[in-house]
């Protein structure tokens, strides 16, 4: 069996669930080219309206995407967004509803909106940027049900584990020394939360894994032991064939494949 460390970068990329892949150059550059820059202050909700009708790509900060549920006692998924991420891609094709969404400004962000429509306009005027659109959204949905599946069938300590991997791929680490230092300051609620836990559960993890000599922290910043991942498995709902979470089933959704273009 293979394990998440022994990964490349690149794979390791791959294996991460509680982040958005990187936004594709070509993608990016079309955003920044047709779309509207805004500054948010921290703690401030975007509107349902722009929800609706824009791709909401993260350029600098920090977002939670929030997503209701019904279970009273774990009310809401909370996925944590960091820059150079779109929030979503639900609503390429249709206008489905935002009433169970919600993104809040984590911290002060600047963000590009992108409206909807210049999207979908890219089928008739380039084809091609529109397929890696396409690709891309399927394989984000697929992240986001791992993600979902995930989280509500691997235990606390497990799903710990796998964020703190996770975040530190995201946030482009070496994993050249014993010790890593994740550079983002997010408080005991938040990680509670992100991971769909209690606080009461998480602390209780934290100082567990501080005593086995795995954590420590200093000024708001953990620092990890990159022991504690030593078994991790690079697909988080254990298929040993994984390529790093991209599972068997997405081979088929080359690029290629996704849009026929027939000639007439």
């Amino acid at each position: 069996m293979a394990f998440a460390m022994s990964l490349s970068s690149e794979k390791k990329s791959r294996s991460t669930i509680f982040f958005p892949d990187v936004v594709k150059t070509d993608i990016m550059n079309f955003i920044k080219e047709n779309g509207e820059l805004k500054t948010l202050k921290k703690g401030e909700l975007i509107s349902k309206d722009i929800l609706l009708n824009n791709f909401i790509y993260l350029k600098s900060g920090l977002l939670f995407y929030i997503k209701r549920t019904n279970n009273y006692t774990k009310p809401k998924f909370v996925n944590v967004i960091i820059p150079n991420r779109l929030t979503d891609y639900h609503l390429l094709l249709e206008d489905n509803c935002t009433c169970c969404k919600s993104i809040k400004v984590a911290r002060d962000s600047e963000i590009i909106l992108i409206d909807k429509s210049l999207i979908k306009g890219l089928i008739k005027k380039d084809i091609e940027l529109f397929t890696h659109f396409m690709f891309d959204a399927n394989y984000f949905t697929e992240r986001q049900t791992a993600l979902a599946i995930f989280l509500l069938t691997s235990s606390p300590e497990d799903k710990l584990i796998k964020f703190l991997f996770d975040i530190l791929v995201a946030l482009k680490t070496a994993f050249s020394s014993k010790w890593l230092t994740i550079n983002l300051k997010l408080t005991r609620e938040e990680i509670a939360d992100i991971l769909h836990i209690s606080v009461i559960k998480l602390d209780l993890m934290l100082g567990s894994l501080k005593k086995k000599g795995m954590l420590a922290k200093e000024k708001g910043v953990f620092n990890i032991n990159t022991t504690l991942f030593n078994e991790l498995s690079p697909c988080p709902l254990g298929r040993e064939d994984a390529q790093g979470c991209k599972s068997n089933n997405m081979s088929k959704f080359k690029v290629k494949n996704m849009i026929e273009i027939k000639s007439y």
